[in-house]
């Protein structure tokens, strides 16, 4: 296990990531981190960044204020606004939760972490590692899905979207990187199968102007059930193992209820305590 790298990739998802939450903290409060590679997609990486720094102590609190009407409001689709504040949602959780970047760094040691974002130009996949200077961007970068958040975020004079579009599930990437051992948190259920729904076809039309992300958002479904057919079918010297939800999570992608909320977090403690078992 050690001679070949290992990686740790967390699925996106919204609101749905009080259930990676709930199972990286088993993993925090049991000392467990034996991966080299961490990615993040979405929300995912909001996961990662924390299991990092090694803190466990209110998580659950960060999802929780991030699920107000203060961020979250449907009727600003009406007004050609983003329905999720995350510009203001990131700013506002700095305050209250600020990143430790040297605590970050020493943490890092050894290991890589990468944010997933999506080109808007070229409508490929990007893994870049946080910067201090930039890390607000770099996050919100990996989680601008279109409608949800309109205003556009910039990395070095280019549009990203959300790293989801193009590589929801970056288990191949993480094979080509050299990862023999990868463990996959999702916020789906083992058995899920992507379909097309309505709103990828509107967040299509919403991009474009970036033809090849439009294009992207179409297909996203056939790229989501291509990453699962990898999961299925591994190369031969690669062992994938999946911590999945036994069932479909009742928090959704913009859930701002925070009984349904805490109780797909407790359920994540029980599946991270479940799978520790086999090594602890």
């Amino acid at each position: 296990m050690h001679r070949n790298k290992t990686a740790l990739i967390v699925e996106g998802g919204g609101s749905r990531g009080v259930f990676s939450f709930g199972v990286i903290d088993s993993f925090i409060k049991a000392s467990f981190n034996p991966f080299n590679m961490h990615f993040g997609v979405s929300n995912g990486a909001v996961v990662q960044l924390w299991y990092l720094l090694k803190v466990s102590d209110y998580n659950l609190d960060k999802m929780l204020f991030s699920a107000s009407k203060k961020y979250v409001r449907y009727s600003n689709i009406l007004f050609n606004k983003s329905i999720m504040n995350f510009e203001k949602l990131y700013q506002d959780a700095n305050k209250v939760f600020p990143i430790d970047f040297d605590r970050l760094q020493r943490n890092l040691d050894g290991k890589n972490f990468y944010v997933v974002v999506s080109d808007g130009e070229t409508a490929k996949s990007e893994y870049i590692e946080l910067s201090r200077e930039n890390y607000i961007n770099e996050m919100l970068a990996t989680g601008s899905l279109p409608v949800l958040m309109k205003n556009p975020i910039i990395l070095n004079n280019k549009r990203k979207f959300d790293g989801g579009i193009t590589d929801p599930l970056p288990v191949k990437k993480a094979y080509e990187m050299g990862a023999r051992d990868i463990t996959l948190i999702r916020t789906y259920e083992e058995t899920f199968i992507r379909k097309t729904k309505f709103e990828n076809y509107i967040a299509a039309l919403a991009t474009r102007s970036y033809p090849n992300i439009s294009r992207a958002l179409i297909y996203n479904t056939k790229t989501y059930n291509s990453a699962l057919e990898f999961i299925k079918n591994p190369p031969s010297d690669c062992n994938i193992t999946q911590i999945c939800p036994p069932y479909r999570l009742k928090t959704k992608r913009a859930t701002t209820n925070h009984s349904t909320m805490k109780a797909d977090y407790l359920l994540g403690t029980q599946i991270g305590q479940r799978f520790l078992k086999k090594f602890l």
